[in-house]
C-alpha cells in the first residue's frame, strides 16, 4: 500500500507478476460418475500455482518496450551504480528508509554559537548588538524577552510588582513584522501599537493600566512608548526590557533617544529599578560621520555596551556575504526637460496646487528614467478610478478654503479635462533605446537580462532592486511587465513602506500584510526581482538573495551594510549604479568602504570580554591554569582521552557521521554561567545515536567546553559508537540497520503447503454425541424452487460461523444463517448407522460420490429438518425433536424407488432424479407428460445432452436417446421400453460456486427437459432437501475455510472473532497489496480479503511497538528508537516468525474448488478421487501482511469487548522480541518509570503554561514539565531548562496519531478499500494539515527554540495560513453562506508548514498519553475535539492524494501530449558488490531502476530502494523534461503519433520479461 504509517511498506520493492502454467493435452471426455463443473479440464497435467481463469497477456510492443529498457539499463549499468550510491532524496522519499530518512533530512540549524553568547551576555548587562543583516539578531531578542518574561513570572509568584518589556521600532511596518514574529514565537500576550493605532481612548491612563495587566509585552513605535512615560501612564520602573530594533537612530531628538535622556537617566538617578537595555543594528553609524565617535556615543547613550563577533571569519562561515561587488555606470542624465503630455497637461493643470509634486517627479523622471516611463507615469495617474478621486480630492480641499462654486466647478472640470486628453494620447511602445527610456534604466534592464537569461545559476535568482521613491519602485516594476521588455523567467514585485491614507495611485498606501504577502511570494518564487525602497533596507524580513542592484545609491553606511547584507546566497552579487563622471558617487563608495574599515577596527579595539568568541578560545592557555581536568584510559589497548583531545575525536565523529556531501556536520557548543564559573553543554546532530551531553563547571568557558566535549565521548564509547581505539565505529553499524535491509522485495515467492480441511474433522472416532448447526437461508425464495433447512453434526461444537451470501442468478441472493444448537444429539450405534446412510445418500445421489465407511470414519453428518428457514431453531432444546428422522430413515431403507410403469401420475411430481452413468445430468420430475412418446422428437429449445453418443453416433435424436447417457458400444446392449411414460423434468444446473457473484439467470435457471425414468436412478430424498443440499459445496467450503482460520488463531492462542479471522488469512488475487492496480488472478467468491484489516493492524502494530520500545528504553534517541522499531515491526520479521509458526500454511489463496469440499479421510469407491494435498505460491510480503491483518483482527475483536488486551497480545505473538512481551494494554504502564525530569517541582512559568494550555485544550496536565518538554524544539538547549527535547515524545504521538486515524476511517467508511482510505488518510496525517492545526490550536506561540530560520518560517506561514483562511470565508459568503461555513480544506494549497509545526502536535499527543497514564482515551478526545471538525467532509479531500508527481505526470501525457504509448518500468538492479563478496555475507538491500519510455525511448530514470519512490522521483525529472516541451516538438522527438486515430484511456498493465530479471510494467497510475 501506499503508507500505513508503518516505516518498512514504503521501500518495499516492485509488485509480482502473475504466475506460470504448464499445460498439457487430454481428453475433455467426461467419465461415468462425474458431476464436477470442470470435467473439460480432466486429464490435463498442470501446475496450479493460483487458478487464473482469465490469464493476462502483454502485448508484442510492450515487450519490445520491457526489452528495449532491460538492454537500456545493460547498456548503462556503470552510471546507474554510481547513481545507487544516492538513491532518491527528493522531498518523497521514503519516511520508512529510516537511516537514509536521518541522512537526509535537513534538521533546522542550531543557533550559532555567538548568537548563544550573545544571549547569554544580554542576561547579564545591557547590550547593543552589532551585527550584520541577517546574522539573527531578532533571535536573540525573542530568547531575551522570553527569558525576561519567565522571570517576571517568578517575580509575580514571589508577590513583587508587576513589570511589562518593550520592544520598540522605527517603522509602522516592523511593528507588525516584529510583533508577528514575537507572536509565534511566545505563548504570552503580547501588545501592538503604532501611530494609527492609537485613538483617543488610548491615550487615557485607564486603557493603558488595562494594557499593562493583561500583556507581557508590547510591541510599538518608540513614540507611543516616549508619550505614554510623558503622561506617567507607565513608569519607567515598570519596564523590565526595553529593546531598540535598528537601534543607530539613537540621536538627536529621535524618540528613542528622548526616551532614554527624558526618563532612563532619571530613573537611574534617583535609583529606581530600571529595565535590561538590548539595542540591536547592523551598524551604529547612520550618517557620514566617524564611526569610531557614533560608536562611543551610541554606548554611552544606551548605558550599554557594544557585543560583536571577534572574529568576521564566525560570520562568513554562517551567512553569506556578495562574493563580488561590482560597478556599472551609466551615462550622465540630461537636466529635467518635460515631454509634450507634461506641457499640455502643465497649460490645464496649472493653477491646480495637488499636482504640483506630480509635475516635478514627472519632469525628473523624464531625465532619470525617460520620456516614455514619465508618460506612463501620467497614463497610470489619470486612470478612471484615479480621476474619480482626483476630482473628488479637489472639490475637497476647494471647500476647506471657501472656494466658489463656480470656481470648484472649473477646477473639477479641468481634471475630466486632463482626463480626457490623456485618454486620447498616442502612448508609443516602449523599446530599449534613449528615444523612450534613460540610459540608466536600459542599463538596468540590460543588468537584468544578463543575470536572469544567461546568468551562473539564472534558473533561481533572487534579485532586490534598491530605489529611493516609491513611484520609481512601481513605475520599474511596471516598465518590466510590458511585453516588449519583459524578461523570460522573471516576475517583478514591489516592496514600499506604509505610505499614508490620502497618497495618490502611485504613492498609496501598502499595509504590512502586503508587506509580508510580496516577501512570501518572493521567498516561493512566485516572485524573483523586487523593486524595493529604504523599507527593504531593514526591519523586514526578506528571503536571501543572489543579486542586488543599488539603481538609486546609498547616502550612508548603514544603508549600504543593511542593503548589501541582504545579498546571503552564495555566489551572489552586489552591483553599485554609478553616474558616469559623478564624483559624489564615487566619493560615497569610497567613504563607506573608509568608514566600515574603521567601524571594524574599532570592534576589534573592543575588550576581549565584549567580543563574540563563538567559545572558539585558546585551549591550551586555559587548559594549563584549570585543574580538575580527567583522563581516560581503554583498558583494552591503552588509547587515552584528555580534554584536549576530546573536541578532535568528537569532531572525527560528527564528521563520519552519513550526511549529504553538500552539508558540513559540526557539534553545537552552548556555554552558560553557573555557580562557580561555566557550563556547557554539547549537542551533536539529529543523525548521532547520543545526542546531548552536559560537563562539569570551570571556571573558563574555554575548559567548560572541553569537558562537555569530553563527556560526551565516554557516552559515545559506553555505547560501542567509538571503539578501542577511540575511531567511530557508527557508520559500520549503520547499514545493519537499514530499513532496507529489512525490507522484502515482493517479488520473492515460495511455495507452500496448503491445509485444505480444519483440524476439527481429524478428531474421529465413534460419536457418543453430536452437536448440531443448522444450515438455513435467509432469503430462500432465491433460489428457484422451495427448500427446506439441513443439519450439519460434527463431534465438537463449530464457532459460529458469520453469515454469507450465496448467488443463484441477477439479484437473486441469499445469506447463510448458521444457528448453532446448544445442547447435543446423544447417538448410539442406530443412530449413527441411521445418520450415516442419509449422509452417504446425499453424497451419492446428489454429488455421484459413492463411499465405503463407517460413523467413526465421518467426519460430519448431514441430517434433513421438516422445518421452515425462518423456524426459531435458536431456542430448540433438544435436536431430536427437529431432524426428519422418517426422511432419514426412508433414504436408510431405500437405495433408490422402484418404477413399474404403473404409478399414478403423483408419483411423477417432485422427485429427484440421478443419471447414473453421467454424474452431470440431474433432475426434478414436474409431471407425466401424456401427450408425448419415448421415441418422439425431442421438443425444440431443450438443451441438448452432453454425452458423445448424442452428438456423434445417435441417430435418432428422441426423448429415449435424450434419457440414455450410455456410450455407443454400451447402448447397443442395452434396451429400454418404449412404451414407458414420459416425464416433463427440470435439469438441474451443475455450478457449485455459489459464492461467486458472477452469475447470471442462465447460469443457475432449471432448464425444462423430457426423460424417460427406466434409464435413471430415483433417489429417496425428499425434493426440499436435494434443493438445500445443492448448496452444501458452497457453505462446506465456507465454514471450512472459517474453521481452518480459527486454527490459525488457536496456533497463535488468540481467540479471534470468527468472521475476522478468515477475513485475515483471505488473499483472493495475486497482487492483494496492490490496492490501486488491476487484479491478477482474483478468485472470485473468496469473501472480504485482509487488505482492510491489514491497513488497521499495520498502524496498530505501529502504535505498540512504538510505546514498548519508548517504555523500555527511556535512555534511547529518536534514531535509535526508529531501529529498534523498526526491526521489531519491519516485514522480514514477521515474515520469518509466520514461518517459524507454519502460518503461510492457513492463508486462503485459492477460491471455492469443487473437488476439494468433500470430507477427507473416506474410501471412494465411486467417482474422481480428491487430492487434497495441495500447495500454493505466496509471496513474502503477503505472508507478512496476512501477520498484519490477523493484528487488526485482533484489534476489532477486542474492541468489541472495550479493550485492547486481544491485540496486545497478537503483537507479542507476531513480533516475537522481549521488547515487546507485553499481554495487556495495561502492561505498558506498568512497566514505565517516570523520569525524574517530569517529577521534578515545576516552575511557575512551566504551571502558567499548563494552565493556558489547559484553557484552550480542556486538558490539564498533572505533570507541567512533561508538557513544557512537548513544546521544546531541539534547538532549545537541554541546560537551559534541564528538560529534554520533543523528539522522544513525537516520536510516540505519531504511531498514537496514526492509530486513532485509522480507526476513525475505518469503523466510519466500511465500505472503502484500503487504496481509498489510505489516501484520505494522507490529510489527516500529512505535515500540511498538522501544520495548520498546530497554528490554530497556538501551538506555535507555545514552542520553545532558538532558531531565527524556525521563527521565519513560521511567520511566513501562519501569514499565508491567514490569506487563505479569509479567502475561504470570503467564498463562503459568496456562496450564500454564513462565513463560519468555510470549506475547511483551505490549507491544502498553503506552502508546507515548518516541521517543526507538525512535530510539536505530535509531541503533545504523546505528553498527554503519557501525563494520563497511558489512557489511550485522552487521544481519542483530542481527535474527536480537534481534529474530526476538519474532516466532517471527507469529500473535501477526494483529490488530496492525487496531488502526486505520477498522476501529474499522467494527466501531462494524456491531456497535454495525448500519448498512450509511455509506461512507468521498473526492474531489479544487479548489484555488483554483492556478485563480488563485498556485502560481507550479508544480503544486500534491494535496489531498483525504474524509468519511463516514450515510444521505446527511455526518457528519465532513477534508482531507489523502492519502486514507489523510484516512480516519484522518475516523474518528477519528467515533468521538468517535457514542461516546457510543445505537443508539436513531443510528437516529432519521440515519434508520437498516438493522438492520429486513437481513443480511449489508458490502461495498468503488469506483465513478466525474460532476460535479465523481472520487470514491472505500468503505463500510468498514481503510484502511492
Amino acid at each position: 500500500m501506499f503508507s500505513t504509517g508503518s516505516e518498512d511498506h514504503a521501500a518495499d520493492g516492485p509488485q509480482s507478476i502473475e504466475p506460470l502454467h504448464l499445460d498439457g493435452s487430454g481428453d475433455d471426455a467426461a467419465e461415468p460418475g462425474d458431476e464436477d463443473e470442470d470435467d473439460e479440464n480432466e486429464g490435463v497435467k498442470r501446475w496450479i500455482v493460483n487458478e487464473a481463469p482469465k490469464p493476462r497477456k502483454i502485448s508484442e510492443k510492450r515487450r519490445a518496450d520491457v526489452a528495449a529498457f532491460q538492454e537500456w539499463i545493460e547498456q548503462n549499468q556503470a552510471n546507474l551504480d554510481k547513481d545507487s550510491t544516492r538513491l532518491v532524496t527528493d522531498a518523497y522519499q521514503s519516511a520508512s528508509s529510516i537511516v537514509k530518512g536521518f541522512e537526509n533530512r535537513k534538521i533546522i540549524t542550531n543557533p550559532r554559537d555567538y548568537q548563544l553568547e550573545l544571549f547569554e551576555r544580554a542576561k547579564e548587562r545591557n547590550t547593543i548588538a552589532v551585527l550584520d543583516t541577517g546574522a539573527g539578531k531578532t533571535l536573540i531578542a525573542a530568547l531575551l524577552l522570553r527569558w525576561t518574561i519567565e522571570n517576571e513570572l517568578e517575580d509575580r509568584a514571589r508577590g513583587e510588582p508587576k513589570r511589562i518589556a518593550f520592544f520598540l521600532v522605527d517603522k509602522v511596518a516592523l511593528v507588525f513584522q516584529q510583533h508577528a514574529v514575537l507572536k509565534c514565537n511566545l505563548d504570552y500576550p503580547v501588545a501592538r501599537f503604532c501611530g494609527e493605532m492609537v485613538d483617543a481612548a488610548s491615550s487615557q491612563k485607564r486603557f493603558w493600566e488595562r494594557v499593562f495587566e493583561d500583556n507581557m509585552a508590547v510591541v510599538c513605535t518608540a513614540e507611543i512608548l516616549y508619550k505614554c512615560l510623558h503622561h506617567s501612564f507607565i513608569r519607567m520602573n515598570q519596564i523590565n526590557l526595553l529593546v531598540f530594533d535598528e537601534a543607530h537612530h539613537t540621536k538627536k531628538s529621535h524618540p528613542y533617544a528622548r526616551i532614554i535622556k527624558d526618563f532612563y537617566i532619571e530613573a537611574k538617578k534617583l535609583g529606581e529599578k530600571k529595565p535590561r537595555i538590548l539595542g540591536m543594528t547592523a551598524s551604529p553609524v547612520d550618517a557620514q560621520v566617524d564611526p569610531r565617535k557614533a560608536a562611543m556615543e551610541l554606548e554611552g547613550l544606551l548605558d550599554s555596551q557594544i557585543a560583536t563577533v571577534a572574529d568576521p571569519e564566525i560570520l562568513q562561515r554562517t551567512m553569506c556575504r556578495p562574493k563580488k561587488e561590482m560597478v556599472v555606470e551609466y551615462n550622465p542624465r540630461p537636466r529635467d526637460w518635460e515631454t509634450e503630455l507634461h506641457r499640455a497637461l502643465a497649460v490645464k493643470l496649472h493653477d491646480n496646487y495637488l499636482f504640483r509634486k506630480n509635475f516635478e517627479f514627472s519632469r525628473t523622471a523624464t531625465a532619470e528614467l525617460g520620456p516614455w516611463i514619465a508618460d506612463r507615469y501620467w497614463q497610470l495617474r489619470f486612470g478612471a478610478e484615479e480621476t474619480i478621486k482626483l476630482s473628488s480630492k479637489t472639490e475637497t480641499s476647494l471647500l476647506r478654503e471657501s472656494a466658489l462654486d463656480h470656481i470648484r466647478d472649473r477646477r473639477v472640470e479641468e481634471v475630466h479635462s486632463a482626463h480626457d486628453l490623456v485618454s486620447l494620447h498616442k502612448f508609443s511602445r516602449p523599446a530599449l533605446s534613449t528615444q523612450f527610456l534613460s540610459h540608466k534604466v536600459i542599463k538596468l534592464v540590460t543588468l537584468l537580462q544578463d543575470q536572469f537569461v544567461g546568468g551562473l545559476g539564472s534558473g533561481d535568482k533572487r534579485c532586490i532592486v534598491f530605489v529611493k521613491q516609491r513611484t520609481t519602485a512601481r513605475l520599474l516594476a511596471d516598465l518590466l511587465r510590458q511585453p516588449e521588455i519583459k524578461i523570460p523567467g522573471v516576475e517583478v514585485g514591489v516592496l514600499v513602506g506604509g505610505g499614508r491614507t490620502d497618497s495618490e495611485f502611485l504613492e498609496s498606501k501598502v499595509s504590512y500584510r502586503d508587506q509580508v504577502l510580496t516577501i512570501s511570494k518572493f521567498k516561493t518564487g512566485e516572485l524573483n526581482c523586487i523593486f524595493a525602497t529604504s523599507v527593504g533596507e531593514e526591519g523586514l524580513d526578506i528571503p536571501d538573495c543572489n543579486l542586488i542592484i543599488r539603481f538609486d545609491l546609498y547616502d550612508t553606511l548603514i544603508q549600504y551594510i543593511q542593503s548589501r547584507g541582504r545579498a546571503r546566497q552564495e555566489q551572489s552579487i552586489y552591483v553599485h549604479m554609478v553616474e558616469r563622471g559623478n564624483l559624489n558617487h564615487r566619493r560615497k563608495i569610497v567613504q563607506n568602504q573608509i568608514n566600515e574599515n574603521a567601524l571594524r577596527k574599532f570592534c576589534e579595539a573592543l575588550p576581549d570580554d565584549r567580543k563574540l568568541n563563538g567559545n572558539n578560545l585558546n585551549m591550551d592557555y586555559f587548559l594549563r591554569k584549570e585543574t580538575g581536568q580527567k583522563i581516560y584510559t581503554v583498558p583494552k589497548t591503552g588509547a587515552r582521552l584528555n580534554f584536549k583531545q576530546s573536541l578532535l575525536c568528537l569532531d572525527t565523529f560528527v564528521a563520519s557521521l552519513p550526511h549529504p556531501p553538500e552539508v558540513s556536520q559540526t557539534p553545537q557548543y552552548v556555554v552558560t554561567p553557573a555557580e562557580g564559573g561555566f557550563q556547557c553543554e554539547v549537542t551533536l546532530p539529529a543523525n548521532s545515536p547520543i545526542r546531548n551531553a552536559i560537563g562539569g563547571v570551570f571556571r573558563s568557558k574555554a575548559v567548560a567546553k572541553c569537558s562537555a566535549a569530553f563527556e560526551m565521548c565516554l557516552a559515545l564509547v559506553r555505547g560501542k559508537y567509538l571503539n578501542d581505539h577511540l575511531q567511530p565505529v557508527f557508520t559500520k553499524q549503520l547499514p545493519a540497520m537499514r530499513n532496507a535491509r529489512l525490507a522484502l522485495s515482493s517479488k520473492r515467492k515460495g511455495e507452500y503447503g496448503m491445509r485444505m480441511k480444519p483440524d476439527i474433522w481429524s478428531k474421529l472416532g465413534f460419536p457418543d454425541e453430536l452437536y448440531a448447526t443448522v444450515l438455513t437461508l435467509t432469503h430462500p425464495e432465491a433460489m428457484w424452487r422451495p427448500s427446506c433447512p439441513i443439519l450439519m453434526l460434527t463431534r465438537e461444537p463449530i464457532a459460529q460461523i458469520a453469515n454469507f451470501p450465496l448467488f443463484f442468478g441477477t439479484k437473486r441472493a441469499s445469506h447463510v444463517h448458521c444457528v448453532p444448537i446448544r445442547s447435543p444429539l446423544k447417538v448410539n450405534e442406530d443412530t449413527a448407522q441411521r445418520l450415516m446412510a442419509f449422509t452417504l445418500r446425499v453424497f451419492h445421489d446428489v454429488f455421484s460420490k459413492e463411499y465405503d465407511t463407517t460413523p467413526d470414519q465421518l467426519p460430519y453428518f448431514f441430517a434433513p429438518t421438516s422445518h421452515v428457514h425462518d423456524f426459531d431453531f435458536l431456542s430448540v432444546q433438544d435436536v431430536d425433536s427437529i431432524i426428519d428422522w422418517a426422511a432419514v430413515d426412508f433414504a436408510h431403507q431405500n437405495e433408490r424407488l422402484g418404477y413399474t410403469f404403473q404409478e399414478s401420475d403423483e408419483f411423477f411430481q417432485d422427485k429427484f432424479v440421478s443419471d447414473p452413468w453421467d454424474g452431470a445430468r440431474k433432475f426434478f420430475l414436474r409431471r407425466r407428460c401424456y401427450d408425448l412418446k419415448p421415441t418422439d422428437p425431442v421438443p425444440e429449445g431443450i438443451v441438448p445432452p452432453r454425452h458423445r453418443a448424442w452428438k456423434t453416433t445417435c441417430k435418432d435424436h428422441n426423448i429415449l436417446n435424450y434419457s440414455v447417457s450410455l456410450w455407443s458400444k454400451s447402448r447397443e446392449k442395452t434396451f429400454f421400453d418404449v412404451n414407458q411414460p414420459v416425464v416433463e423434468a427440470e435439469l438441474l444446473p451443475i455450478r457449485r460456486n455459489l459464492l461467486d457473484d458472477n452469475v447470471s439467470d442462465e447460469d443457475q435457471e432449471p432448464k425444462k427437459c423430457f426423460v424417460i425414468l427406466e434409464p435413471l436412478r430415483i433417489s429417496p430424498l425428499p425434493v426440499k432437501t436435494v434443493a438445500m443440499a445443492q448448496t452444501l459445496p458452497a457453505i462446506i467450503h465456507r465454514i471450512e475455510s472459517t474453521l481452518i482460520a480459527l486454527d490459525a488463531c488457536k496456533l497463535l492462542n488468540l481467540d479471534i472473532r470468527p468472521d475476522l479471522a478468515l477475513e485475515a488469512v483471505t488473499k483472493d488475487s495475486d497482487n492483494s497489496d496492490e490496492h490501486d492496480a488491476e487484479k491478477i488472478n482474483f478468485q472470485a467468491g473468496m469473501g472480504n480479503n485482509y487488505e482492510r484489516l491489514e491497513f488497521l493492524g499495520d498502524s496498530f502494530l505501529k502504535m505498540a511497538t512504538t510505546i514498548s520500545t519508548f517504555t523500555l528504553l527511556p535512555g534511547r534517541t529518536e534514531l535509535e528508537y526508529h531501529v529498534d522499531r523498526m526491526q521489531l515491526i519491519c516485514n522480514r520479521n514477521l515474515f520469518n516468525n509466520a514461518l517459524d509458526m507454519k502460518l503461510e500454511e492457513y492463508v486462503r489463496s485459492t477460491a471455492f474448488n469443487g473437488r476439494t469440499w468433500y470430507p477427507p479421510g473416506l474410501t471412494l469407491k465411486r467417482g474422481k478421487r480428491t487430492d487434497l494435498a495441495m500447495k500454493h505460491t505466496l509471496g513474502d510480503k503477503t505472508i507478512a501482511d496476512v501477520c498484519e491483518a490477523l493484528i487488526g483482527a485482533a484489534y476489532l475483536t477486542a474492541q468489541s469487548e472495550g479493550n485492547f488486551e486481544l491485540a496486545v497480545q497478537a503483537v507479542t505473538v507476531m513480533v516475537k522480541d522481549k521488547k515487546h512481551n507485553m499481554k495487556s494494554f495495561s502492561d505498558y504502564y506498568a512497566l514505565y518509570e517516570k523520569p525524574e525530569w517530569q517529577t521534578r517541582q515545576a516552575t511557575t512559568t512551566q504551571h502558567a503554561l499548563a494552565d493556558r494550555i489547559y484553557q484552550r485544550m480542556g486538558y490539564r496536565f498533572n505533570y507541567p514539565r512533561l508538557l513544557r518538554s512537548a513544546f521544546q524544539h531541539p534547538t532549545y538547549q537541554t541546560i537551559w531548562e534541564h528538560l529534554p527535547s520533543y523528539q522522544r515524545l513525537e516520536f510516540l504521538g505519531d504511531a498514537l496519531y496514526d492509530m486513532v486515524c485509522v480507526d476513525h476511517l475505518y469503523h466510519r467508511f466500511p465500505g472503502k478499500d484500503p487504496q481509498w482510505l489510505t489516501e484520505h488518510k494522507m490529510a489527516m496525517v500529512s505535515n500540511q494539515f498538522l501544520g495548520c492545526l498546530a497554528v490554530a490550536l497556538g501551538f506555535h506561540q507555545s514552542m520553545k527554540h532558538a532558531s531565527q530560520p524556525i521563527a521565519t518560517s513560521i511567520l511566513d506561514y501562519e501569514t499565508r495560513l491567514e490569506e487563505a483562511l479569509k479567502e475561504a470565508k470570503e467564498e463562503a459568503v459568496k456562496a450564500g453562506k454564513s462565513e463560519d461555513e468555510y470549506a475547511r480544506d483551505y490549507w491544502v494549497n498553503c506552502q508546507k508548514p515548518p516541521k517543526a509545526l507538525p512535530d510539536v502536535v505530535e509531541a503533545y499527543i504523546g505528553a498527554i498519553f503519557v501525563d494520563s497514564g497511558y489512557d489511550y482515551g485522552t487521544v481519542e478526545e483530542f481527535f474527536k475535539t480537534h481534529v474530526l471538525p476538519w474532516f466532517e467532509n471527507m469529500a473535501l479531500y477526494d483529490t488530496f492524494a492525487n496531488n502526486h508527481p505520477v498522476t501529474f505526470l499522467t494527466n501531462m501525457m494524456q491531456l497535454k501530449f495525448g500519448c498512450y504509448e509511455w509506461r512507468l518500468l521498473v526492474s531489479e538492479m544487479r548489484d555488483v558488490a554483492d556478485e563480488i563478496g563485498l556485502m560481507g555475507g550479508e544480503e544486500a538491500a534491494p535496489k531498483v531502476v525504474c524509468g519511463l519510455t516514450i515510444h521505446g525511448q527511455t526518457v528519465a530514470h532513477s534508482v531507489s530502494e523502492s519502486s514507489r519512490y523510484g516512480k516519484m522521483a522518475v516523474a518528477k525529472k519528467a515533468m521538468a523534461e517535457l514542461e516546457t516541451v510543445g505537443v508539436e516538438e513531443f510528437r516529432e522527438k519521440y515519434e508520437c503519433d498516438c493522438g492520429k486515430g486513437k481513443k480511449g484511456g489508458v490502461v495498468v498493465e503488469r506483465g513478466k520479461e525474460t532476460g535479465g530479471g523481472e520487470v514491472e510494467v505500468e503505463q500510468h497510475g498514481t503510484a502511492i
